[in-house]
């Protein structure tokens, strides 16, 4: 069994496309109807890692307690780039005693983003 994607319910496509396009570097691998209100999308990161929007249906996710986890070569260029888009940064950035550094942000959704950069010792598969 393999994780295929995480959908995320959304109000606003378009915004949320530009988002992940602009602020995190991913690109739209496919844009559908798939009824006469409901329009999904799947954005991939280019490294494996795919997400699905959806809207249309009424619903929205409760994004209490989740939160997308992003390996970062460069915290602070990171977090950089994050504020000069104006992303709302929660926490950070930090560094752990065991040398993790750590920062929390939230997507336009409020969908927590969490970016990290391990230290050189920590092999990352």
């Amino acid at each position: 069994m393999q994780l295929s994607f995480v959908t995320i319910h959304v109000e606003d496509l378009d915004k949320t496309i530009e988002f992940y396009r602009a602020v995190l570097g991913f690109e739209v691998e496919r844009r559908f109807k798939a009824g006469p209100r409901v329009e999904l999308a799947f954005v991939n990161d280019g490294h494996g890692g795919v997400l699905e929007f959806i809207t249309g249906t009424g619903r929205v996710v409760e994004t209490r307690g989740l939160s997308l986890g992003f390996i970062v070569e460069d915290l602070e260029k990171t977090a950089e780039h994050l504020r000069a888009r104006d992303v709302v940064i929660l926490h950070g950035p930090e560094t752990t005693p065991g040398g993790v550094k750590l920062l929390n942000a939230r997507d336009l959704n409020g969908v927590e983003l969490g970016f990290v950069e391990y230290s050189k010792d920590i092999p990352v598969k």
